[in-house]
């Protein structure tokens, strides 16, 4: 329910019956019921947070103009209707997109540093199928349905079709290339020695060329399904409650030998239990995408660190991984959780990359409820901060963890 006076739940129950009231309360969507003055006298939640009502009004004019409709005609209208979450709605590290699940640059100053943030972030649209009716002569009754998890993972998986049938030319070319070579390996016995020596080095090329297409192709089917299932949101239970400490514990120990091989220095901590709802593994995955892009962009000799933290309200925990690296530049910035998207910031480490890491750990962060953040500028590193609720009810006897130095 929105924030009303004692005076306005009085009017609810004047207004609305108690067998509606129960009735409504039993509909799964969410739900607006407006009076015959275009107020707002029950409300679900979910409405304020889809972006339908506000200040208990009808915020949305194509909503608007069929409440009057119905009730000058009656009968039932059904629509399909995008919105965007309200601001108020959104994290306060966020900055609202003004496109379709792109991520804009906004400047603010972060109150705990003399620097200024650059905040990477999402304001992602709402798909909603909406029907209106009406229960008396002057109440209707807003049905509303999110179906926005459905749409994205339908435009994700026809994604995943396009960007695999792209991802698959050059590997099929190469495949062919060196089907062609050894066809004609046959024909060259028996003729000059050096020519064939020159043949079968071009084969050894072509043979190299399909086997590093062939990892690449596997690196891209892994990472998009990846992809895949990080597309639906968490929700909530007791079954999958997370110790944040344990998940990072686990990443720097898998993302340790690679630190080792390039001279960079892996450090952590956890300053307080923290726990939250997700999925073990996609944060696992997120949290290794962000140490394994901060270990390849770093210098020898330098660090890379894990901190987390309660966020100020009490209701995030605060992950940032921070790296001493060249940094990104503003321009890349405004793109870099794009799939397939790839900086110019590339060195000899990272040329093989293909551009999906960062929109994973963008989609993780979005089916958790939560956000991914960026500073970074040319030369003085990056720092990512991954935002995700707190669990509310944490499980008893969680301790806190001793960070290493």
């Amino acid at each position: 329910m929105g924030n009303r006076s004692k005076d306005g739940e009085q009017a609810d129950g004047e207004a609305l019956e108690g067998s509606t009231q129960a009735l409504l309360a039993l509909i799964p969507a969410a739900t607006v019921v407006v009076d015959g003055d275009g107020e707002v006298v029950r409300s679900s939640p979910d409405a304020y947070r889809l972006g339908i009502v506000s200040n208990d009004e009808i915020s949305n004019p194509k909503i608007i103009e069929a409440i009057v409709q119905v009730r000058r005609s009656g009968g039932r209208r059904s629509f399909n209707l995008i919105t965007r979450t309200p601001t108020e709605f959104a994290l306060d590290v966020t900055a609202e997109s003004t496109e379709s699940d792109n991520w804009d640059i906004d400047e603010a100053e972060d109150p705990g540093d003399e620097t200024h943030v650059q905040a990477q972030a999402v304001s992602r649209r709402n798909w909603l199928k909406v029907t209106l009716g009406r229960i008396d002569q002057s109440l209707v009754v807003v049905l509303i349905d999110d179906v926005s998890d459905s749409v994205r993972f339908v435009r994700t998986r026809d994604a995943f079709m396009t960007n695999v049938s792209e991802q698959m030319l050059k590997p099929v070319q190469a495949l062919e290339e060196l089907a062609a070579q050894l066809k004609t390996t046959s024909h060259l016995e028996g003729d000059d020695p050096e020519l064939l020596r020159s043949h079968l080095r071009s084969v050894s090329k072509d043979a190299s060329s399909v086997q590093r297409y062939s990892a690449y192709l596997g690196h891209v089917l892994k990472d998009l399904l990846l992809l895949i299932r990080a597309q639906e949101r968490i929700k909530p239970s007791r079954e999958n409650v997370l110790d944040v400490a344990e998940q990072i514990r686990a990443v720097v120990q898998d993302e340790q030998n690679g630190a080792d091989q390039a001279h960079v220095t892996l450090r952590w901590r956890c300053d307080q239990p923290l726990t939250i709802h997700g999925d073990g593994q996609q944060i696992r995955v997120a949290l290794a995408k962000l140490v394994e892009n901060a270990i390849s962009y770093s210098p020898s000799g330098s660090t890379v660190s894990l901190a987390a933290q309660a966020s100020k309200d009490g209701h995030y925990a605060k992950i940032r991984v921070v790296d001493h690296g060249r940094g990104i530049s503003k321009a890349d910035q405004g793109r870099i959780f794009e799939r397939f998207y790839r900086a110019d910031n590339q060195n000899e480490e990272t040329a093989v990359g293909i551009g999906l890491g960062l929109a994973i750990v963008k989609h993780v962060a979005l089916t958790h409820h939560g956000s991914v953040t960026v500073w970074s500028a040319p030369g003085e590193g990056s720092t990512f901060t991954l935002m995700l609720p707190l669990a509310q009810d944490p499980v008893a006897g969680q301790d806190g963890d001793n960070p290493s130095d």
